[in-house]
């Protein structure tokens, strides 16, 4: 076996044509295509997550749109639409009571324990 004798051509042409060789201009060529195909990634990516999201975004306005509805009507169920400012529940009349009840010396099983 001898280490000294060139690589054998990996293609031939009939005119005598080297291809895939490992010269400087092969390797040179091989880094300006891998360059070219890894920006057009890029690019690609960059276009596909631009027009995904503009879909997002009709998907989500044509839902809204069409549940607007649906979000007016326990407005409306309650009595008449109150105005974005008011702080109440929808329902609440004003007349609810917020109380606390506390009961007066309750005996526990568990007192002993403590």
């Amino acid at each position: 076996m001898q280490n000294d004798m060139p690589p054998r051509p990996r293609v031939t042409y009939e005119k005598g044509i080297r291809i895939g060789g490992t010269g400087w201009f092969s390797r040179l060529l091989v880094l300006a295509v891998s360059a070219v195909v890894f920006v057009a990634a890029a690019v690609l990516s960059l276009v596909l997550l631009a027009v995904l999201f503009g879909v997002g975004v009709i998907v989500v306005g044509y839902l809204w749109w069409k549940t607007r509805k649906l979000r007016q009507q326990p407005r409306t169920t309650f009595g008449e639409a109150r105005p974005f400012g008011d702080s109440r529940p929808f329902g609440d009349d004003g007349r609810t009571i917020d109380m606390e009840i506390v009961e007066k010396d309750v005996q526990r099983d568990d007192a002993g324990k403590q």
